[in-house]
């Protein structure tokens, strides 16, 4: 069991090195982490826009509330890095926000359904047969090949 675990853990984090989501994933885990480090009040003037060379840029509000996070920034800093469980954020960037926080952006557009991929060549499919060999359960095997195939699929072609 602990092998397959490991097996996983190795393929995602290929996968994500391998279609340059390492930085996308750390911005999202903030993102998500960000209104339980702050709290309600904070979360609803000032929101993670990126993160960047252990700079977090974050967007505020109003050049008040900038101000006073600020001052908060040492703190900010250590307990992001407390729910990350390691120390990334080594920054924060305050800058006056363009855009209403992600939640109180206009809900009018719909998203259109992503195009359809293209199947694997051959090769690859096989290459991905080779990578979850080492997975014992069949389960677990096939739920990360679907996983793999569709980075895969999503990588843009060159």
């Amino acid at each position: 069991m602990a092998e397959e675990v490991s097996s996983l853990r190795q393929a995602l984090e290929r996968s994500l090195r391998d279609l340059g989501l390492q930085k996308r994933l750390k911005t999202e885990q903030l993102t998500v982490l960000w209104p339980k480090i702050v709290g309600p009040i904070i979360a609803k003037i000032a929101y993670p826009a990126q993160f960047r060379r252990g700079t977090l840029f974050i967007e505020v509000a109003d050049s008040v509330w900038m101000q006073e996070l600020k001052f908060q920034e040492a703190g900010l800093i250590e307990r992001l890095n407390a729910a990350l469980g390691e120390s990334s954020v080594r920054r924060l960037f305050f800058q006056l926000a363009r855009t209403p926080p992600p939640e109180l952006a206009p809900q009018s557009e719909t998203k259109a359904a992503p195009p359809a991929a293209a199947p694997l060549d051959p090769q690859q499919e096989l290459a991905l047969e080779r990578e979850v060999a080492g997975v014992r359960d069949p389960q677990l095997r096939e739920v990360l090949k679907d996983f793999r195939r569709r980075l895969l699929q999503a990588r843009p072609t060159s």
